[in-house]
């Protein structure tokens, strides 16, 4: 007889009071809460281990045999970056063992890598583990028959192919002054660090603004060769070029819009996110909109968004 008075959650034979309706109630839902924490657990812990072994395979390379990954390499890192990579932090050894001294061997090697910064170099029980900053090439210059990247830093980076779909040519600026003893230096030049500041500044409004689908993306080159005015005056300092050859005038470098009456740098920047907004497209060459867009001319324009600060 008492175990007919037992109360049962789940039994479909009784009719339940409110207390019980509510206690049931709270434990399905407590159940279900439980269920999804352990889905979630079981992901990240799965997503985890993929990222754990997608980076060591693509560091096995040929017949080298270092067990080595680097960890949390960007997504432009290349095959070609990833090989250099390795064969540097191999040079000098014959063999290497898993312990002390073979990590400071690698860390060595890694020092002068001018792509890495803040390396760090450990041993597991099965890997070498580097963990570093990596310098991103921002901007492509060709000089002679070589060709070299600079960061947002203004190093200068040897050219290795990169998984990076936007990288803009600055022309017009002393690349002849460029060797292969340059590789991990910053390049002293004022238009260079001009042209720095404007090609961070439109990464900034791309992330803020179309994200989706960065201008930036349809940029060829920069132009700084009448940089100053060391041409002519008269003529915009700094020039776009989009992929389609459509020329963007922008004018004096970032701050200096005074200098030649020009319009602000926040209305530079209305009127070329407002086109390309409007327009779906900088390169209006290609769409038969015209040849030019002219950013000089002071407008009274609002930003696409509020959050530019100059």
């Amino acid at each position: 007889m008492a175990e007919k008075n037992k109360k049962s959650w789940f039994s479909f034979n009784k009719k339940l009071t409110k207390t019980e309706k509510k206690e049931r109630s709270k434990a399905v839902r407590n159940t279900f809460v439980i269920f999804v924490l352990i889905i979630v657990a079981v992901a990240l812990v799965t997503g985890f281990i993929y990222s754990e072994s997608f980076v060591k395979k693509l560091l096995n390379f040929g017949n080298e045999q270092l067990p080595f990954k680097l960890l949390n390499p960007p997504s432009w890192i290349s095959p070609e970056l990833q090989q250099i990579i390795l064969q540097t932090a191999a040079k000098g050894g014959v063999k290497f063992n898993l312990d002390e001294n073979t990590a400071r061997q690698v860390g060595e090697n890694l020092k002068t890598f001018a792509w890495l910064y803040d390396t760090q170099v450990t041993v597991s029980e099965d890997s070498i583990l580097v963990k570093a900053g990596y310098r991103e090439p921002l901007a492509l210059i060709k000089a002679n028959d070589r060709q070299f990247y600079i960061d947002s830093q203004s190093i200068v980076l040897d050219y290795v192919p990169v998984n990076k779909p936007t990288i803009i040519e600055i022309t017009g600026v002393p690349a002849h002054k460029l060797t292969v003893s340059s590789i991990g230096t910053k390049w002293q030049s004022d238009d260079v660090a001009a042209a720095v500041e404007l090609l961070e500044l439109l990464a900034k409004m791309d992330s803020q603004v179309t994200p989706s689908k960065p201008l930036l993306a349809e940029l060829k080159s920069l132009d700084m060769s009448n940089f100053n005015g060391r041409r002519s005056d008269a003529q915009p300092h700094i020039v776009f070029y989009a992929k389609d050859d459509t020329e963007i005038k922008w004018g004096a470098k970032k701050g200096d819009w005074n200098r030649n009456l020009e319009a602000k740098d926040e209305e530079k920047l209305a009127i070329l996110y407002n086109t390309f907004s409007e327009l779906g497209t900088i390169q209006i060459r290609a769409a038969q909109k015209g040849s030019f867009i002219d950013l000089t001319k002071p407008q009274t324009l609002s930003l696409p968004i509020d959050k530019y600060k100059q």
